[in-house]
């Protein structure tokens, strides 16, 4: 029930809002698609009879016409199977598009995909919102229309194996035994024990599948961070050390993949073994009637295949209990990625004419005090640094101001506008330059107003590249970098910009240049800063130390010595 649960919490955003319409239209008609083959199949059941009886008589005229209505009932058949696995996929892509938008908006909304990583984030959400997306759309689909098929195919096929049955009467121990539709009782009987059976042997199948798509999602991540980092692995010759923690995670795979096989191999077995002794099973059970001359031929092959039809259809849950194992994996692994995102509580920001703060205390993520008892004002477009030895909080303070730091008691205002946080290592994604230095905004402005900010940072020598496609982490140094982000600054145009030792990878006199140019584009900004470089330092107009802020959180050493 807490699978269903989680399931239902999934997939009502689409399913009950207007986005789904489409939805319920694709799936209706997949859902018709699966009416027309139980037809089929009956017609094809009735045919059956008909065909083994003339053949009995060896009337090739009448056989020949019974081949021909085979054939366009299998042409029929084709059509219908076709038609219903492309309404199928055009479903799940419907699904999965809803569902795609759905969990990045709740991921990357309210900073959820920064906050979680603070804490109480489930593994690798990147695989859950790509990989078990997909699987969850693909399974349920899969599962309820295939389901839905095989519950007509009960229904159909039950009155005709009831009637296709009569009354049988069997003697056991000198007493008479009358039982109506034996042939029904018995595939119910079969199926059953078939079903309690494969439930066994499978059932661990949840938890490794789980583990599966857990322990690939680690590999591929590991694998990303190694190119991520190429450079500083290859400067420390790290190679050995690397490859030793990709066996290991790699071990993690095979590990599951074993356990995986052995238990697939059992359920294989019997499920392989359950389906061919299926094929066998409505003859021996329907042969007294068909020796006691009861039932022809034909009626023999109409009795099989309806036993088959129905015995297939309740033994549903055996032959989708992979399906079923590996979507509740699925379930579960979104479920609990969606309950992470909605427990955290929303971020509650206070904007007012200036930066100021009031008693603000920013705290550790286990409740212990960084800085204590911050008071500070920044008037619009001063320029103000935050003083203090390295390790102090000074970025944890910055990322406080920005609302990504949730471990904080007191409050604070922010001005209105936008604002922009440089940190030292600027984000570059892989693609356009264009696109690079226009980050984060959405839009890319004209060439002219990108080519200006490049010369502006001293990256003039880049405004042919704008179009080009590239690593550009990788391409430009570290200085290079920095002055790509300085040119994002003026681009952005932000009232509020904080700069976390955004110009150390450059020399004093290129790192000065750049903000004097930075005041000079943008003269009514303000500017929060944190720098080291004593060049840099005095073109604040005002510094905060906040040692003061740090000591007054740590008791002194009478205190301890007291406590």
């Amino acid at each position: 029930m807490k699978t269903l649960g989680l399931f239902f919490a999934l997939a009502r955003p689409f399913w009950g809002s207007r986005a789904g319409w489409p939805g319920w239209a694709l799936l209706a008609l997949a859902l018709a698609m699966g009416a027309g083959l139980v037809q089929v199949n009956v017609y094809i059941n009735e045919w059956s009879k008909t065909f083994y009886d003339t053949l009995a008589t060896f009337d090739g005229n009448a056989l020949l016409g019974l081949m021909g209505q085979y054939a366009i009932a299998i042409g029929v058949l084709i059509g219908a199977i076709v038609a219903k696995d492309w309404f199928n996929k055009a479903l799940m892509l419907r699904w999965r598009q809803h569902l795609n938008d759905h969990l990045l908006e709740r991921w990357l909304g309210e900073r959820r995909y920064y906050r979680l990583g603070l804490g109480g984030e489930p593994d690798h959400p990147d695989q859950r919102i790509a990989e078990d997306a997909y699987l969850l759309t693909e399974k349920t689909v899969g599962i309820v229309v295939s389901l839905f098929i095989n519950s007509l195919q009960i229904g159909a096929f039950f009155s005709i194996l009831w009637q296709l049955s009569g009354t049988q009467t069997f003697t056991i121990a000198g007493r008479e035994l009358s039982i109506d539709g034996y042939l029904v009782w018995a595939a119910v009987l079969y199926t059953l024990v078939g079903t309690l059976l494969t439930h066994w042997l499978g059932h661990p199948l949840h938890g490794l599948n789980y583990e599966r798509q857990r322990s690939e999602a680690a590999f591929r991540a590991d694998l990303l961070r190694k190119r991520e980092h190429a450079e500083q692995i290859a400067l420390y010759a790290g190679e050995d050390a690397e490859r030793k923690s990709l066996e290991r995670r790699f071990a993690a795979i095979a590990d599951n993949w074993r356990g995986l096989m052995r238990r697939e191999l059992k359920l294989g077995i019997f499920t392989a073994g359950y389906s061919r002794v299926s094929n066998i099973v409505p003859v021996f059970i329907a042969l007294p009637m068909f020796l006691a001359k009861t039932v022809t031929l034909g009626g023999l092959m109409q009795i099989r295949s309806a036993f088959t039809a129905v015995q297939g259809s309740l033994s549903w849950f055996i032959f989708s209990y992979r399906d079923l194992a590996e979507w509740s994996a699925t379930v579960q692994r979104l479920g609990q990625f969606q309950q992470a995102m909605e427990r955290l509580q929303p971020i509650e920001l206070h904007h007012g004419e200036t930066l100021s703060t009031c008693g603000l205390d920013v705290l550790r993520p286990n409740g212990e005090p960084l800085l204590c008892g911050l008071a500070m004002q920044a008037r619009p477009g001063e320029w103000l640094r935050l003083a203090g030895a390295s390790g102090l909080g000074k970025t944890t303070l910055l990322r406080t101001l920005m609302g990504l730091w949730p471990h904080h008691r007191g409050s604070w205002q922010l001005p209105g506008g936008r604002s922009l946080l440089l940190p030292q290592k600027p984000y570059l994604a892989s693609g356009r330059l264009d696109e690079a230095l226009a980050y984060p905004a959405a839009q890319v402005p004209d060439t002219l107003q990108l080519i200006g900010a490049l010369q502006d940072v001293g990256l003039g020598h880049l405004a042919a590249e704008l179009e080009r496609e590239a690593e550009w982490s990788r391409q430009l140094s570290g200085g290079e970098q920095q002055r790509l982000a300085m040119a994002r600054a003026l681009l952005y145009q932000p009232d509020t910009l904080y700069l976390d030792e955004a110009t150390n990878q450059l020399d004093e006199q290129a790192a000065c240049g750049l903000l004097m140019r930075l005041r000079e584009r943008l003269p009514s900004c303000t500017l929060i800063g944190v720098s080291h470089q004593p060049a840099v330092q005095r073109l604040f107009e005002r510094s905060i130390d906040l040692h003061a802020c740090g000591v007054a959180c740590r008791p002194s050493a009478q205190a301890l010595a007291t406590a």
